[in-house]
């Protein structure tokens, strides 16, 4: 007789695309008519759950006298090919305190919409909720001959357990797969030579960008939760490849003693989605000399800059 006596789940199960809504109080689940609004087009999502644990030791003793719980953290990260550029800007884009909507300065929550048993042969329609989320990190990807993603990491407040639908809301608006629309960006879209550095334009393979908003997480006496996430001092860096022989201007600016911050661009789809970034600094340079040759050469550069966003050119 097998152990499972009920069906299982998998992630095709799903009742609804990720989705997610501006919170007005911190951590706390809207119940009262949310509209969700989805995140196209999630590829992988995976919530993580970590318990803090404290030893508690006796002098003479050694084993430990017991564990105690002191709190749980939570995050999740999430794989993107976007449509759109309207979330990953949450990531992206600075925290605007005044009109937080969109941005970084405010919170969110996300609903996950799945089936699965509790011990029965059927399986019932259940949520997860997010409580409390705001970005930490946010990779942009783009290589040859492959969708565009963005790789995500978030803060989050509180993952409850699992709960039936309609988990507490009262008339939800929640999206359906068919309401996500369109083709998702891929490589081809930014044309021939889609990197500018100074002004002059490349022809670039593995482009990489990734903003850090080293998100503060504040812990306060008695909750055992996160409290309050912060943006704290944002570092943007990233790494393309670009092949030998155009000419040798990013040559002469890793020997500069004094090079000088230029802007860099990346266009993903004209008019649409052109990432800009400011006072770039190329920090290394790797460019192998292969003794048995499997590749052409190119160099491989890292950067850093002060100041990045995502506009439409």
């Amino acid at each position: 007789m097998s152990q499972i006596s009920f069906p299982l789940t998998h992630a095709g199960v799903g009742l609804n695309p990720l989705c997610y809504i501006q919170e007005v109080t911190f951590g706390t689940k809207i119940t009262a008519s949310p509209s969700y609004t989805a995140v196209p087009i999630t590829g992988d999502l995976t919530p993580t759950i970590d318990g803090v644990s404290i030893d508690v030791r006796q002098m003479g003793n050694h084993d430990v006298y017991g564990i105690q719980n002191a709190g749980i953290n939570y995050g999740f990260t999430a794989a993107i090919n976007p449509l759109n550029t309207t979330f990953i800007k949450i990531g992206t884009e600075l925290p605007n305190y005044a009109s937080p909507a969109g941005t970084s300065a405010a919170s969110y929550q996300f609903l996950i919409g799945y089936k699965q048993a509790t011990g029965t042969v059927g399986m019932g329609d259940y949520y997860l909720f997010l409580l409390g989320c705001k970005p930490d990190t946010t990779t942009i990807t783009v290589s040859a001959q492959s969708l565009v993603e963005a790789s995500m990491t978030w803060g989050v407040r509180q993952i409850p357990k699992p709960i039936l639908a309609p988990g507490g809301l009262t008339t939800p608006t929640i999206p359906t797969f068919a309401s996500i629309t369109g083709p998702v960006f891929q490589d081809s879209d930014g044309g021939n030579k889609p990197l500018s550095y100074n002004a002059i334009s490349y022809a670039v393979n593995n482009f990489s960008i990734t903003w850090n908003n080293h998100l503060i997480r504040d812990g306060f006496n008695g909750s055992g939760l996160i409290d309050a996430l912060t943006v704290g001092g944002r570092e943007i860096t990233g790494s393309f490849t670009t092949p030998v022989g155009q000419d040798l201007l990013m040559e002469t600016a890793m020997e500069s003693l004094t090079q000088a911050g230029v802007t860099l661009k990346y266009t993903v789809k004209p008019g649409v989605f052109v990432i800009t970034a400011n006072n770039v600094l190329l920090q290394t340079d790797a460019n192998p000399f292969e003794g048995s040759p499997t590749n052409t050469m190119k160099h491989t550069y890292t950067f850093k800059a002060a100041s990045a966003s995502i506009g439409t050119s």
